[in-house]
């Protein structure tokens, strides 16, 4: 698996760390944790809660979870909330890795809604192994501000906290992803989240693709508006399969996954009349041993969770800086 979308990497000071990674996702009530051991068959779920903020700035919520909650000794990784940060498909530049970021800032600036100035950018390259011949190499670009990513790493290094990376969902519902897939097949995966669906393609641990799909979970949670939703929804995810299809003809679709929420069954029986692919419920139960944690023991509850534990998958890598 590649390493990722990681937006910045900071060493802060020496000590003996956990094992795995201690995810910590701050939202606007709360601040959510969750702990992720790999090592053995299935990834273990070791830490998973959320603390009230109470009108608390980072720094603040941080250093009263830090105390309360042991995590003087954990290796962190935190997000960029969506809406601090663009992600956008280009052709990859035919450069010199060296150049690579700076080719791809001049390719994006256009499409940015804040100056490129401001941006932080970086980029994961979409793997061509399932490209019809020629196919020029894609790559998908992350352009975050820069305010909101310097005021978290600032956050963490007031609390004391060994923050090294910052990540975005769309990484987050990959590793999840890569946990469902069998290997050499492609996996469509579709979540809900506060800002609204997010439909990825994966095989092999690799983001080969995603779309963003406008349906929230209060819209599907309403028995008046949730019809059309599902309409809409379907009419959206076939749409991504046949573009799938044709972007890589070589890479085999296995099935799609649907992410635990309040209408995830509603939905499931409404995919398999409509699109060609088996669909089935993602239970992160069966694949994580998440131990006494009873947010996971029910399939309705888990979307709450996706964010932090998506994050807390992260694969070791080595660092990798961002310009």
């Amino acid at each position: 698996m590649s390493d990722g979308l990681q937006l910045v990497h900071v060493v802060m000071f020496k000590r003996r760390e956990q094992p795995g990674w201690l995810a910590i996702v701050p939202r606007k009530q709360c601040v959510e944790f969750a702990h992720v051991v790999r090592g053995g068959e299935r990834p273990v779920l070791t830490l998973l809660e959320s603390t009230a903020r109470a009108g608390n700035s980072d720094t603040e919520a941080l250093l009263r979870a830090r105390k309360a909650l042991k995590l003087q000794n954990y290796r962190c990784t935190t997000w960029v909330e969506p809406g601090s940060y663009q992600m956008i498909q280009v052709a990859k530049p035919k450069v010199p890795d060296i150049e690579l970021r700076a080719a791809l800032r001049w390719s994006v600036k256009d499409s940015l809604d804040f100056p490129v100035e401001q941006a932080m950018i970086d980029v994961l390259p979409i793997p061509t192994d399932g490209m019809p011949p020629g196919r020029d190499a894609m790559a998908l670009v992350i352009a975050a501000k820069r305010q909101p990513l310097a005021d978290r790493v600032q956050a963490f290094q007031h609390a004391n906290m060994s923050l090294q990376v910052i990540d975005v969902l769309e990484a987050a519902q990959r590793n999840i992803a890569a946990l469902f897939e069998t290997r050499d097949r492609g996996l469509a995966m579709l979540a809900f989240h506060e800002n609204g669906g997010l439909l990825t393609f994966t095989r092999n641990g690799e983001l080969y693709g995603l779309r963003h799909i406008d349906a929230d979970l209060a819209t599907l949670a309403n028995p008046e508006q949730r019809e059309s939703a599902f309409e809409r929804i379907g009419l959206e995810l076939q749409r991504s399969l046949d573009g799938f299809d044709r972007q890589f003809s070589q890479v085999p679709l296995q099935r799609v996954l649907v992410a635990g929420h309040p209408a995830t069954e509603a939905l499931c029986n409404y995919l398999k009349d409509n699109i060609y692919l088996p669909v089935e419920v993602a239970d992160l139960a069966t694949v994580i041993e998440a131990g006494p944690y009873s947010p996971l023991s029910e399939v309705h509850e888990q979307w709450a969770w996706y964010v932090p534990i998506g994050m807390a998958l992260r694969v070791e890598d080595p660092p990798k800086a961002a310009a």
